[in-house]
């Protein structure tokens, strides 16, 4: 369980920089999203990205005895991208990876593949963006690699608290957990 909650970490902290202006991590990130479908639906659709600066996040799995707290340094949000959808990484891929709009704020519908495991999201994202936001995710892990135990349903709350400016030794797209 300990290995999941660092994984969703890990991927939280991704969502909130893979998609800063500060770094080109991906330059083909526009080209994956025009071949992901309407781009221009997405666009409307998609939440607005967390203000740039140093984000708090406490991370909260069922079967962890205590929340962990990790802080990410967000970079300002490249044009044309969803910090709550990037695009897939290498050796991954997805069948389904979106952010809707809804009257509560958003839902958010994930499937994706790397390394023969798969991974299915869905939860709901809330809040200004500016100062707080909240993620609650319901993800399932599959695949022959991973054992039974490992292939539950695991709810994750992500409380999202903005901090201030990121400090002179943190760039956007990095973290510090604890």
């Amino acid at each position: 369980m300990r290995t999941y909650l660092a994984a969703c970490t890990a991927a939280c902290a991704l969502m909130l920089s893979a998609c800063s202006g500060g770094e080109k991590a991906n330059d083909g990130a526009a080209a994956a999203n025009d071949t992901a479908g309407d781009t221009a639906t997405a666009a409307a659709d998609a939440p607005p990205a967390p203000k740039a600066g140093l984000w708090e996040m406490k991370i909260t799995a069922a079967g962890v005895p205590a929340p962990q707290a990790t802080k990410v340094c967000v970079g300002e949000a490249a044009p044309g991208t969803n910090a709550f959808t990037p695009p897939p990484g290498a050796g991954q891929t997805c069948a389904k990876n979106s952010v809707t709009k809804v009257a509560a704020g958003y839902e958010i519908d994930s499937e994706c593949t790397i390394q023969g495991m798969t991974a299915t999201s869905k939860g709901s994202l809330t809040g200004d963006f500016s100062s707080a936001y909240k993620i609650e995710m319901a993800t399932k892990m599959s695949g022959p690699n991973l054992p039974a135990a490992a292939q539950q349903e695991v709810k994750t709350v992500i409380d999202a608290k903005y901090l201030g400016d990121c400090p002179a030794d943190m760039k956007p797209g990095q973290s510090q957990t604890g």
